[in-house]
């Protein structure tokens, strides 16, 4: 029995770190490596991903790739980019919906289908962890927590 407890405290202290690591992690905005586009502001992430606008500066179409609400860092791109959570994300979109002036973007389930998705779409943009963002994508902008 005594053996249990320090086993215990060690899986409770590695869960810890591991859950303050994924919370440090940083989210970077992606778009398909041969898109033409190098580097993005703030303003015109946040224009491409509420529906504002649907092209790059250089006339390629944006095609923006969002995660599930289950995803957890679909919150956390909503909140770093505009401050807002993923129930007022929604409202923005059930409006834009409603009203007929925008469609919200594609939803995947997980990093690796957005980067699929950035990949075979030539305006592709999408956000994942960095640690995801391969030499399929390019990199254009840095959320940091």
């Amino acid at each position: 029995m005594s053996i249990r407890r320090p086993i215990l405290r060690c899986a409770m202290f590695c869960l810890l770190i591991l859950s303050a690591a994924q919370a440090w992690a940083e989210i970077v905005v992606v778009v398909n490596a041969r898109c033409g586009v190098a580097a993005m502001t703030r303003n015109e992430v946040i224009n491409i991903f509420f529906g504002r606008n649907r092209q790059y500066f250089n006339g390629v179409e944006a095609q923006p790739v969002d995660l599930t609400d289950a995803n957890p860092e679909r919150a956390r791109f909503y909140s770093l980019l505009v401050g807002k959570d993923l129930s007022e994300i929604n409202a923005y979109w059930s409006r834009q919906v409603f009203s007929g002036r925008a469609q919200p973007p594609v939803k995947v389930g997980s990093a690796e289908e957005v980067i699929k998705w950035v990949v075979s779409h030539p305006g592709g943009i999408g956000f994942v962890d960095l640690s995801k963002a391969d030499a399929r994508v390019r990199v254009v902008y840095e959320l940091a927590p």
